[in-house]
């Protein structure tokens, strides 16, 4: 048996390093980088919402006290929307979340009555359901 130094020598005098040549990238399946990329930007670059549901503040909401509904927003949404204590808003998968918000109860676990919601979700935890900034992708600083 040898060392792994041994092995790590055998491999480095049988190996060369190859130069590096440009393709497309659908020709590069099995290749290696020849140096890293970084993201230019955090993704997804705001909070938003990772389902369909209602965004409320964890912390202000109470068991069995319904929270008033004052607004929407769809994926791709411009507009600002600011959550206050007892509130939520409709949500949409992609949809920022809106400021005062923490967290995403998905639509299939409340009960609407008017513009009143009632969250039926014993297991949710504050930022369920939310993807933050560069959750799925850090931008290199």
């Amino acid at each position: 048996m040898i060392t792994v130094s041994e092995a790590k020598n055998i491999i480095k005098d049988h190996v060369s390093v190859l130069d590096p040549i440009r393709m497309l990238l659908a020709d590069a399946a099995g290749k290696v980088l020849a140096k890293d990329v970084f993201a230019p930007d955090d993704v997804p670059g705001f909070a938003q919402s990772a389902m369909d549901g209602y965004a409320f503040a964890y912390d202000s909401s109470s068991k069995n006290q319904p929270l008033n509904i004052v607004g929407e927003l769809q994926a791709g949404a411009d507009k600002e929307l600011h959550i206050k204590n007892g509130e939520a808003a409709r949500i949409f998968t992609g949809a920022p979340l809106p400021e005062g918000a923490d967290t995403v109860v998905m639509q299939e676990k409340t009960s609407v009555n008017q513009f009143e919601l009632l969250i039926e979700d014993e297991k949710l935890l504050k930022g369920s359901n939310v993807r933050l900034v560069g959750s799925e992708i850090k931008k290199e600083h």
